[in-house]
């Protein structure tokens, strides 16, 4: 018998929606595609690791192994993010890209609660640091702040391609 999948707040569509949202109306009018999604919304979690503001989410020692888990999560929150209006999905000749809507900005404004101001500022700062930044040398900084961990984790294979 197969159970339900379980549900929480915490890294539930919901919030991964609204992350990917923000990472998009920070980069707007600019596309991106999930791979760089993933990287872009590791570094929003763990700022702090890249050498930006403090992290929203604790250095847990295995933080490294998230990257190679969210692909499905950061999927299902762009399309959340579609289905709110906050974005949109669009063909590029590499692939699917998600751009940020017009009003996604504006919604994103609205957001009362001190986490979601703390995400909303360091999404700026990662439009910022990573704009000209490809995903391979995302991936090589990534993978030298966590050492061999990433490689333990199967980190560097695959994510963000």
């Amino acid at each position: 018998m197969d159970e339900a999948p379980v549900t929480t707040p915490l890294n539930g569509q919901l919030e991964v929606g609204l992350r990917v949202a923000m990472l998009l109306a920070a980069s707007y009018p600019d596309s991106l595609d999930i791979g760089r999604l993933v990287l872009l919304d590791h570094a929003l979690l763990h700022s702090g690791d890249l050498g930006g503001p403090t992290s929203v989410h604790p250095d847990l020692p295995l933080r490294a192994g998230e990257l190679g888990m969210k692909r499905a999560a950061i999927r299902g929150g762009a399309d959340f993010a579609c289905r709110l209006g906050l974005a949109s999905m669009q063909p590029e000749v590499t692939g699917i890209e998600f751009k940020a809507s017009e009003r996604a900005e504006g919604f994103l404004a609205l957001l009362e609660a001190d986490y979601a101001k703390e995400l909303l500022s360091r999404a700026s700062w990662i439009q910022m640091r990573f704009k000209d930044v490809d995903n391979t040398s995302i991936r090589t900084e990534m993978q030298s702040v966590f050492g061999h961990r990433s490689e333990e984790f199967g980190v560097a294979a695959g994510v963000g391609e």
